[in-house]
């Protein structure tokens, strides 16, 4: 039991520290976006300051949950959902075409993608360890969830104090 907490406080500190830097460069990202020219101009004539950086920022917690919660829910949740949509052939054609496009946004961003890995992998990660404690697996997406959203926040924020 010793060793699942040794490897869980591990796991725990790489996520934290995964998902602040990726805060941290998503608060960065925001800025720079913001003080485009052309954007500045496009969006300050319809939203207030306040109002741009929470949309950014809620874009993303939202892209932060979909990492912690759907992509490393099992694969048989996924695998009913996909299942229906088989069933059709104009369906799997467009579930085809999808795959394609995906594949296609993955060579041309391969940053983005190498990104969106890492923090899957460091969720899934602690996920495991989470459970291996003894954790439901709803508790563990629960606490999951909270401690990425935590420390994507805490990055923003130690990005605009220090940064």
């Amino acid at each position: 039991m010793s060793s699942y907490k040794t490897t869980t406080g591990i796991s725990v500190t790489l996520l934290l520290m995964t998902y602040g830097v990726f805060g941290w460069i998503y608060g960065s990202w925001v800025i720079k976006v913001l003080e485009d020219e052309g954007i500045k101009n496009l969006i300050s004539q319809v939203l207030e300051p306040e109002i741009r950086l929470v949309i950014f920022y809620g874009i993303g917690a939202i892209y932060i949950m979909a990492v912690a919660i759907v992509f490393t829910s099992p694969i048989t949740l996924i695998t009913m959902g996909l299942n229906k949509w088989l069933k059709s052939d104009v369906r799997a054609f467009f579930l085809v075409f999808l795959g394609a496009f995906a594949f296609a946004l993955i060579v041309q961003r391969l940053d983005f993608f190498a990104t969106f890995l890492m923090l899957l992998a460091n969720a899934i990660l602690v996920k495991l360890d989470l459970q291996s404690l003894g954790l439901s697996r709803w508790l563990s997406y629960c606490v999951l969830t909270v401690m990425c959203l935590g420390s994507f926040f805490g990055g923003i924020t130690a990005f605009y104090y220090w940064g």
